[in-house]
């Protein structure tokens, strides 16, 4: 990504934020502190916790109750204003690996432009 790891890792931590990167079919209902509940395939609603680990660079996610995924993005400085983001997930066993993927790399890329659009204005 275009923007130091700092930016980009504020951006995925400000929850209010989430709703402009994440991707459908993931829906956020609703956001407190260090929570966010989310819908995805289905009705049902799942908080998550979310945890900041800054001078990691690092945003870690875990369901507050039975299912969901637990996950982390990382963030690695790169150079010249530059950033290297990974997007990692726990998914359950029956879901598909390809659909996964698909969702993980939108959420990337939703992400690089919502940090472009609010801080890589010329």
């Amino acid at each position: 990504m275009a923007a130091d790891a700092d930016i980009v890792l504020n951006t995925a931590s400000d929850l209010t934020r989430a709703p402009a990167w994440l991707p459908a079919p993931v829906e956020v209902v609703g956001t407190g502190t260090g929570t966010v509940d989310l819908r995805w395939r289905d009705d049902r609603v799942r908080r998550y916790e979310v945890d900041l680990k800054a001078a990691e660079h690092r945003l870690a996610w875990h369901p507050a109750g039975d299912g969901g995924w637990a996950g982390e993005l990382r963030v690695t400085e790169q150079g010249a204003g530059s950033s290297r983001v990974e997007l990692l997930v726990e998914a359950d066993d029956d879901v598909d690996a390809g659909e996964v993927r698909t969702v993980l790399d939108a959420a990337l890329r939703a992400l690089a432009a919502e940090v472009d659009q609010n801080f890589n204005v010329s």
